[in-house]
């Protein structure tokens, strides 16, 4: 398994060697030479998908299944992770963290009904999540292009790349088609309920293009630091001034209005 990782990491050592820090932290970098065929893809999800599936779904999952069977599906999903966090955390020598994900796995898979409950969570131990795109961007991995893919939305390129490798781990490489969409649609309802009621931010930007990009890479950026040393950097990072495209249209738009 190991040797499969650094393979692709070999494939990625010509990104390593060009990445470097433009205008501020290169986790709030990320190109879009792809912004044409990004925007169709995202009216697609948005427009259809989204109006038509995502949403009215959604909606009638909460309403039908009351709030701690959300949570324990919900956690029934995430325990599935641990593994991946246990290694990737292990590969940057983080081995106090990689015990406590055996734990949590070890403790939720079996007294916590396949993870239904978060025991360990309740034992004090709480999840400490790790990525292998999070792993890449700590050897310097530039999160590259921004991608708006078919159904699956938002991604860079290193989050790409990274969610391959963490498919890998156990159990998820032992996962029929089937279970691995079950899994990922019980994982996609969670996230498109925190989103129920949002809807009205993006209506109401003069880009909702944009304005999902700069979230996602916002977003992107906060789960990178959640387990850093420097948890504050992002905040630092945001107080900077910059252009913010948002701004500039705003501003554009109350000229022509005075």
């Amino acid at each position: 398994m190991l040797i499969r990782i650094f393979f692709v990491f070999s494939l990625l050592l010509p990104c390593i060697s060009s990445a470097q820090m433009v205008n501020g932290d290169p986790q709030y970098q990320m190109s879009d030479p792809l912004e044409p065929a990004n925007r169709l893809i995202w009216d697609f999800n948005y427009k259809i998908l989204d109006t038509y599936i995502y949403r009215p779904v959604t909606q009638n999952y909460v309403d039908w299944v009351p709030t701690g069977g959300r949570k324990a599906i919900n956690n029934f999903v995430l325990n599935f992770e641990e593994p991946s966090t246990l290694v990737n955390h292990l590969i940057q020598l983080e081995f106090k963290y990689s015990v406590q994900s055996l734990f949590r796995f070890s403790v939720n898979s079996t007294f916590g009904i396949l993870g239904l409950f978060d025991l360990a969570e309740d034992m004090g131990v709480a999840r400490r999540p790790e990525s292998f795109s999070n792993v890449l961007g700590r050897w310097s991995v530039p999160n590259g292009p921004y991608l708006m893919l078919p159904v699956m939305g938002p991604r860079s390129t290193r989050k790409l790349v990274g969610s391959f490798v963490d498919g890998l781990y156990f159990p998820s490489s032992y996962f029929t088609l089937w279970q691995s969409v079950t899994l990922y649609g019980l994982d996609g309802l969670d996230k498109r309920e925190s989103l129920l009621g949002q809807e009205v931010l993006l209506e109401q930007s003069l880009d909702p293009y944009i304005f999902v990009k700069e979230a996602y890479i916002q977003y992107e950026a906060f789960k990178f630091y959640s387990n850093s040393d420097n948890q504050n950097k992002m905040m630092q990072e945001r107080s900077k001034p910059k252009n913010d495209p948002f701004k500039i249209n705003l501003d554009e738009f109350m000229d022509e209005i005075d």
